[in-house]
């Protein structure tokens, strides 16, 4: 990357000092600053809605029964035809 004239020019990503080959925010630089306080307040938010169990972490609600099974224990397809088998009729066989 080409120096600028000025001397006091800082890159907002420069190299880790880790020995690898991967970039890091630069705190020399004002948009760096910002992009380590904008990441530590993401993952601050982040953390708080995950203990909260809130937003996108939160437990989806319980629906209830339908139909609950207290209020009839029948179904609706049930009471059309009565469920014991006449005397003069034979079981179908099943595949």
């Amino acid at each position: 990357m080409a120096q600028r004239d000025d001397d006091d020019y800082e890159p907002v990503f420069k190299k880790s000092k880790w020995g690898t080959n991967r970039y890091v925010y630069n705190p020399n630089n004002p948009v760096g600053i910002v992009l380590i306080i904008l990441s530590v307040a993401f993952a601050l938010v982040m953390m708080f809605l995950m203990k909260e169990q809130k937003g996108p972490f939160e437990p989806p609600k319980e629906t209830p029964w339908s139909p609950p099974i207290d209020d009839n224990p029948t179904y609706p397809w049930d009471e059309d035809h009565d469920a014991t088998p006449s005397a003069g009729t034979t079981p179908r066989p099943t595949a």
